[in-house]
């Protein structure tokens, strides 16, 4: 597989580490690592990477993280976008906190575009919409209502780190 020099910097580092639930693990030590490669990364670059999911989920992954740099108005639409194209526990845990955090209240319908996946990610991202709109969904378990607010921090912290940059 031939990657971008965007990809080469930017996700090749990081994404195994941040896909899924692994930020839970990970972040702290990447920390420094992944605030350097977010400072380069442009909003046309975080707007490509989430949406390049037809083509690799890799780059969706660190998209979403990457993101966070950004206001809704700039990237909401293409994260709203990347979340319903979403297939799974890859990438809806990193994309459902973007939603959550860029999009406040207005992540509902995101969250609910998300499909239903053939894995345990939908009881993430049912933890995610929970977080938004009060409820409690019968098809979140209270592993993932943890999971997220875990994830919620670290989404954040990454975006109140990266604030000051702007």
């Amino acid at each position: 597989m031939s990657l971008t020099p965007l990809e080469e910097r930017s996700v090749l580092p990081f994404y195994l580490n941040m896909m899924g639930t692994n930020a839970r693990r990970n972040a702290t030590d990447l920390w420094p690592d992944l605030l350097r490669a977010g400072e380069d990364v442009t909003l046309a670059d975080a707007s490509w990477l989430i949406s390049s999911g037809d083509r690799n989920w890799r780059p969706v992954v660190m998209g979403a993280w990457f993101s966070l740099k950004f206001d809704e108005h700039e990237i909401g639409e293409p994260l709203r976008r990347a979340m319903a194209e979403s297939r799974g526990s890859l990438t809806a845990p990193p994309l459902a906190v973007a939603c959550v955090v860029l999009l406040g209240r207005g992540a509902t319908d995101a969250l609910a575009s998300y499909p239903d996946p053939p894995d345990a990610s939908g009881s993430f991202v049912a933890a995610a919409r929970e977080s938004v709109d009060g409820g409690q969904a019968e098809e979140s378990t209270a592993e993932d209502r943890t999971a997220f607010a875990e994830m919620r921090a670290i989404g954040t912290s990454l975006r109140d780190a990266w604030r000051p940059t702007r």
